[in-house]
C-alpha cells in the first residue's frame, strides 16, 4: 500500500536530543522513497528567528502538500502548549488541502489537558484541529479515553503503539555477563533530559539514602543526559558530597552502547510521560525498571514482575525499590532476563517498523 502512496512525517530536528528525534533516527523511515521527513522546529533560541522559521514552515508545508501527491500527513505532538498551537495549524492546513492525517501523541501534560477543557478558545481550537484528525496513535488506552473526553469522536480509529528501543548494540549484549557484573558492583542508570520534571532530584535523593542504608554494597549512579538543570544538579550532588554519582552528559554511538551494556537498573522517576524510549532500551539491555505510574508506562512495566512502579514522588519509596533490586540476586536476575525477552519480542527496530507500516496501510486504505 505504501509503495503507491506518499507520506509526509513531521519530525523535530533529528540532530537534537529527545525521544521523538531518537525514534525517527532509529526507524529511519525515510529509507522508503515514498516517505519524507519534514522538520518542524529549530535549534535557535532566538525568538525572532524561531517565529520566522515557523511562519516559513507553514508556507513551505503548504507548498509541499500542493506540489506533491502526499496521501497521509503524520504529526508527532505532545499535548502541551508549544506543540498544541504549532501543530493545530499544520492539521488545519492538511484538512483544507484534503489530506488524510495521523497524529501520534508522544507526550501528555495533564495540566494542559485541563486548560483545554476549561478554556473556550483552546477547546475551540482543539475541536477545529486535533478532534478532526482521521487516525491516532497513542501509547496506551488511557490516552484514547482522554482524547475522546476532549471531543474526539469515539468512532475514530485508534492504534495503541510503543516507542522503540535502539537494538543496534545487541550483538555485544550478554545476559550472563550482566548478572555477573551486578554481583560485583551494581550500576544504576538515570537516562533522560536533565530537568526537574524528569525526577532528577528524586533519583539523587533516593540513591543517596540507599548509600546510607547499604554502605558496603558497591554501587554507582550514572546520570546520562543534558539539559537546563544539569549544572544545578551537579552542584546539588557536590553539596551532598556524594562521590558515587557520575554525570556523563549526552550519550550516543559507542558511548551510549557502553552505558547500556554496563548498567544494571534503570531509575526513571519522571513526573509525567508518554512512553520514553529509555525505558524500552533499559529493558532490552536487561535492566529492571524503577519508575512512576504515568502515561503508557504501566502498560509495559508491571509491579514486581519486570520492575517497580509508584504514584509517589517521595525519594524514600524509590530507595525501597532500589534496595530490593540491589540486594536480591534472584529477583534481579529474573527481572533482567524477562525484560530482555519482552523487549526482543516487542520493541526492537524491526518489530516497531513492521507495526508502523501496517498502521500506514490501514490509514491509507480507509
Amino acid at each position: 500500500m505504501i509503495k503507491n502512496n506518499k507520506i509526509l512525517i513531521l519530525v523535530p530536528d533529528l540532530n537534537l536530543p529527545g525521544g521523538v528525534a531518537n525514534y525517527y533516527k532509529i526507524l529511519n523511515l525515510v529509507s522508503d522513497p515514498n516517505i519524507t521527513y519534514f522538520t518542524v522546529n529549530s535549534k535557535s533560541r532566538n525568538l525572532f528567528i524561531t517565529a520566522f522559521r515557523l511562519i516559513f514552515n507553514y508556507f513551505f508545508f503548504s507548498y509541499k502538500l500542493i506540489a506533491h501527491p502526499y496521501k497521509l500527513i503524520h504529526l508527532n505532538p505532545s499535548l502541551g502548549k508549544r506543540s498544541f498551537y504549532r501543530d493545530s495549524l499544520f492539521i488545519i492546513i492538511s484538512r483544507l488541502l484534503n489530506k488524510k492525517t495521523l497524529v501520534f501523541f508522544r507526550g501528555w501534560l495533564e495540566d494542559f489537558e485541563k486548560e483545554i477543557k476549561n478554556d473556550k478558545f483552546k477547546s475551540f481550537l482543539f475541536q477545529l484541529s486535533f478532534a478532526k484528525v482521521n487516525n491516532y496513535i497513542v501509547l496506551s488506552n488511557s490516552f484514547k479515553k482522554k482524547l475522546i473526553a476532549l471531543g474526539v469522536p469515539s468512532t475514530t480509529d485508534f492504534f495503541i503503539e510503543s516507542t522503540v528501543a535502539d537494538s543496534s548494540y545487541l550483538e555485544d549484549f550478554n545476559s550472563k555477563n550482566k548478572i555477573t557484573t551486578y554481583k560485583e558492583k551494581v550500576v544504576f542508570l538515570f537516562l533522560s533530559r536533565i530537568i526537574k520534571e524528569k525526577g532528577i532530584y528524586i533519583a539523587i535523593d533516593a540513591y543517596n539514602k540507599f548509600l546510607s542504608e547499604f554502605p558496603k554494597r558497591q554501587s554507582i549512579l550514572i546520570i546520562a543526559g543534558d539539559g537546563p538543570e544539569l549544572q544545578r544538579a551537579k552542584c546539588y550532588v557536590e553539596n551532598l558530597k556524594i562521590e558515587q554519582i557520575d554525570f556523563i552528559g549526552h550519550v550516543d554511538g559507542n558511548f551510549k552502547k557502553r552505558v547500556l551494556l554496563e548498567s544494571h537498573i534503570l531509575l526513571f522517576p519522571s513526573y509525567s510521560e508518554g512512553l520514553p524510549n529509555a525505558i524500552l532500551e533499559g529493558m532490552l539491555y536487561g535492566m529492571p525498571i524503577i519508575t512512576r505510574i504515568t502515561g503508557g508506562i504501566p502498560d509495559i512495566v508491571k509491579q514486581n514482575v519486570n520492575g517497580f512502579l509508584t504514584n509517589s514522588l517521595e525519594p524514600e519509596i524509590f530507595t525501597n525499590f532500589i534496595s530490593l533490586l540491589a540486594t536480591d540476586i534472584e529477583l534481579y536476575s529474573r527481572m533482567s532476563e524477562d525484560n530482555h525477552k519482552i523487549a526482543i519480542e516487542n520493541f526492537t527496530k524491526d518489530k516497531v517498523l513492521d507495526r508502523i507500516h501496517k498502521i500506514y496501510d490501514i490509514c491509507l486504505s480507509n
